[in-house]
């Protein structure tokens, strides 16, 4: 006899919390394999609307900025395990804003006149004052699990509990594995953007309110050191990418942190020796900045072909 796929979970609208703390009450309970659906602010958490001008940055409350929704418990998850995070779909919701903040943005200490551009997202694509266009491209900037120690951690900040990896990456199709450091995993998630380039430099991509629907599994005793993303979504000619992550606050040793952690599954893929598999991240790795203006934390990917490890 067929069966019926239970309806998707629904985060309350009304589960909104400023920082990554394990303590947060869980908003609701889930089982592994069941899907969710974050109905996520952007990341203004409502202080920009469609009607606001260049002169309102002046005013933007810092303390509001990436309202975290959640967080939820996932039952039977524990400490030492990977939560599995598939993007089912994505729907930016009517209309986006891209922004120069003080204080903000990789040449924030150059650039200091602010800036505000309201994007109409009905059309699929945005176009240039030039005319060139570019499709949408919706992805997650901020999703994440609580830390494994004590105290407030501000949302806007990524580490290896993933939160804010601003990951173009991360869009329909591909699946977030992130470290488990508590009890249900205790997942939060915020921070929609219609399209967003490699490094999000100036501070900002197209931020949006956004539904995101999400199936959220359960690896065992993964031990995973750091987040990953197993992109797909058409990029390049590869299928996809398995991005292996660095995340701190120099960015050399993080783009060191991220060719580690990508040693020992190359190999095992590869059917070779640790020392082999270093050789061959030279001839087919793809060394990025994801992020690198979320102060004190940068993220870099080494992005390997999600081929070899299928």
């Amino acid at each position: 006899m067929a069966t019926t796929a239970s309806a998707p979970h629904r985060v309350p609208d009304g589960s909104i919390h400023k920082t990554w703390n394990r303590k947060n009450p869980a908003v609701m309970t889930i089982m592994p394999g069941d899907t969710v659906v974050f109905n996520a602010p952007d990341a203004s958490n409502g202080e920009i609307t469609r009607a606001s001008v260049t002169a309102d940055m002046a005013t933007i409350d810092y303390r509001r900025l990436d309202p975290l929704m959640g967080p939820v418990y996932v039952e039977g998850v524990r400490p030492g395990d990977a939560l599995k995070i598939e993007v089912i779909d994505l729907k930016p919701l009517e209309w986006g804003w891209t922004a120069l903040l003080p204080n903000f943005g990789l040449l924030s200490d150059e650039i200091r006149d602010p800036y505000l551009k309201i994007w109409e997202l009905d059309r699929g694509f945005i176009e240039m004052p030039s005319g060139a266009r570019f499709d949408l491209r919706p992805m997650i900037g901020c999703i994440g699990v609580a830390p494994g120690v004590d105290g407030d951690y501000a949302s806007i900040t990524p580490t290896n509990a993933a939160g804010n990896l601003d990951c173009r990456y991360l869009g329909v199709g591909s699946t977030l594995v992130v470290p488990v450091f508590n009890e249900g995993a205790l997942l939060s998630a915020t921070d929609g953007h219609a399209i967003q380039g490699d490094g999000e430099i100036c501070g900002t991509g197209i931020e949006c309110r956004m539904e995101m629907t999400l199936r959220v599994d359960v690896i065992r005793d993964a031990q995973l050191p750091a987040p990953e993303v197993w992109a797909r979504g058409g990029f390049e000619e590869t299928g996809g990418y398995r991005i292996f992550t660095g995340v701190g606050p120099d960015l050399m040793e993080a783009a060191r942190e991220s060719v580690r952690h990508c040693i020992q599954p190359l190999a095992r893929a590869l059917e070779v020796d640790e020392i082999e598999a270093y050789a061959m991240t030279g001839l087919i790795a793809d060394l990025r900045i994801l992020e690198v203006v979320d102060v004190p934390n940068w993220v870099v990917g080494c992005m390997l072909p999600r081929r070899l490890f299928e």
